[in-house]
């Protein structure tokens, strides 16, 4: 699933950018910013696939304001990279969001826009994955997610979710599973309407 065009995490932050941070230099916070903008708002499209995408430049401009806030005390020497620190805000941010009950109640929107080249196998088979990611169950696909699109390895999922890492695994599981048995399932359909 892994692909160049995928948001993965960005470049690491070099000490004195992030030490420039810290101390609230204006230019090392935009340099922040940029740098971390489009995995952050990659995470939190996706998480919201479905339901509520036009919340996703909102809830990428409140995870800066809680990264801002909370990077002075920041420890690069701590458990966690300064980019899984900020997928953790953001990965928590948009799952509180999505507990909310009104959002549950939403129509699903479509998965992808239409293309210019809609007829291509390529984009019918990434339509496939966008319809079956976004019909996960928001557990599993804020699992999936983490893993596949931003690259985090178990323990880091486990310490943004809050969870163990066998529920990690075990969720991831079954979402490939999920998604799986539905990618099969649409190439089944796409050749029979061959």
């Amino acid at each position: 699933m892994r692909t160049a065009a995928t948001a993965t995490t960005a470049e690491p932050v070099d000490e004195l950018m992030l030490r420039r941070a810290q101390t609230g230099d204006e230019r090392a916070w935009r340099d922040l910013i940029a740098r971390f903008g489009p995995p952050v708002h990659s995470l939190i499209w996706r998480l919201l696939v479905g339901r509520a995408r036009h919340r996703v430049e909102d809830l990428a401009q409140e995870t800066f304001v809680r990264v801002l806030r909370a990077l002075p005390g920041f420890d690069p020497a701590g458990p966690a990279t300064l980019s899984t620190w900020i997928l953790t805000i953001a990965a928590r941010l948009t799952l509180n969001e999505l507990r909310r009950p009104e959002l549950a109640a939403l129509d699903h929107e479509p998965a992808s826009a239409e293309r210019a080249d809609a007829g291509s196998e390529r984009k019918r088979l990434g339509d496939a994955i966008a319809v079956g990611v976004a019909a996960l169950p928001d557990a599993q696909r804020a699992v999936l997610v983490l893993r596949e699109y931003h690259e985090l390895d178990y323990a880091e999922i486990a310490s943004v979710l809050e969870l163990d890492v066998g529920t990690v695994k075990s969720r991831l599981s079954r979402a490939r599973s999920t998604l799986r048995a539905h990618l099969l399932t649409t190439v089944a359909d796409l050749e029979r309407q061959s």
